[in-house]
């Protein structure tokens, strides 16, 4: 929920207004009047009114997002679909259910759900308190946590041989759960490597600071 605090003539005409300017539908927006104002006398003792504006932008963006989403979809040929919304907040998934080939919505390293991904984030900016993320089948849950795994395991190994190691190429929403993974790992950091879409991550050994003796004289 966001909250808008507004002063003008009546309640009436600021509702009306505000949503207007905002382009907002009736239906997520309510309204608190805080102070009813007056008129006052010849002009005298005029007091404005004054009303909290409650916006349910989880529900807006939900629905805008879910409707762009679906045109995307079908302009880009793909009919054969279902988007199911879920809450794990702050995060919302915006998951497309479908029967088609599932490779052709993920795509190789996960670059197509990427893509998806960069629009959706490009035309909306919600909030800071709220993300929405598009994912395929249940690609994020199903497919993402075993690559994160395998990373893992990867970066112990490179951290006890001290030789450094590399993953096949992954989209940057893959990446960026393969790098926030290993960060807390002491004696190992993370560099991806490549240009375009896809980028291979490398596991590398941290270099100690070289150690230097002082001899007293």
């Amino acid at each position: 929920m966001r909250y808008f605090e507004v002063e003008g003539d009546t309640p009436e005409e600021m509702y009306e207004l505000f949503l207007r300017e905002q382009k907002i539908s009736a239906e997520f927006v309510t309204m608190e009047v805080i102070e009813q104002g007056s008129k006052g006398i010849l002009g005298l003792g005029r007091k404005s009114a004054k009303v909290k504006m409650i916006f349910n932008d989880q529900e807006f963006y939900k629905r805008k997002i879910k409707l762009f989403l679906s045109d995307l979809l079908t302009k880009t040929g793909f009919n054969d679909y279902h988007i199911e919304v879920k809450e794990k907040l702050p995060n919302i998934y915006m998951d497309i259910l479908t029967d088609e080939d599932e490779q052709e919505l993920v795509g190789r390293g996960a670059a197509v759900l990427d893509s998806f991904q960069y629009i959706i984030d490009r035309v909306f900016r919600p909030t800071d308190e709220l993300r929405f993320l598009v994912d395929v089948n249940n690609y994020r849950s199903r497919v993402i946590p075993p690559i994160v795994a395998k990373a893992t395991k990867l970066a112990y190994s490179v951290k006890k041989s001290g030789k450094p190691a590399k993953l096949q190429p992954l989209a940057a929403l893959v990446r960026r759960e393969v790098h926030l993974a290993i960060k807390p790992i002491a004696g190992v950091t993370t560099l991806s490597n490549g240009n375009g879409v896809l980028k291979s991550i490398s596991i590398l050994p941290e270099r100690k600071p070289a150690y230097h003796s002082r001899h007293r004289q």
